[in-house]
């Protein structure tokens, strides 16, 4: 410490992470821009969006669109017959998950997945914040120096 005040290093560009979320890219569908823009705006609000982790955003908003697909067509199914959004019977008389529950099962998971890449659920978070204090952590130089 000299006059009171910490010695800090810093190396880098600063902060690194965006303020607003870039606009969807093209080859995403209506639906998955809409999960791209909500998830950008939380990751944004939460300070951890980077440029190098849109292409993650894309995968979970592709995912998003699937899992809202999925659930909207379950419930319709549900509304014509109890039931027949989550099991399926064939001609034969043998049962099966519907495809639908599939494709939410898989898209859920997958959004699951890139949820905690962003630390958001309480052990990522938890792992997220250790790792971002520990590069974070100031150096005091002057410290360092008359202790040499």
């Amino acid at each position: 410490m000299k006059d009171g005040n910490m010695t800090v290093a810093h190396i880098g560009k600063g902060k690194d992470t965006l303020s607003e979320v870039p606009a969807a890219p093209k080859h995403l569908s209506a639906a998955a821009k809409k999960g791209y823009k909500m998830m950008g705006q939380w990751l944004c609000n939460a300070d951890r969006l980077k440029t190098y982790f849109l292409p993650l955003l894309e995968i979970f908003a592709e995912a998003y669109a699937e899992w809202e697909w999925s659930c909207n067509e379950i419930n319709r199914k549900n509304k014509h017959r109890m039931g027949s959004g989550y099991i399926q019977v064939f001609a034969t008389g043998a049962t099966n998950i519907t495809g639908e529950m599939s494709v939410r099962k898989n898209a859920a998971s997958a959004m699951w997945q890139c949820a905690k890449q962003f630390g958001l659920d309480p052990k990522s978070e938890k792992e997220l914040k250790g790792a971002i204090d520990n590069a974070q952590t100031a150096f005091d130089f002057d410290s360092y120096l008359a202790a040499k």
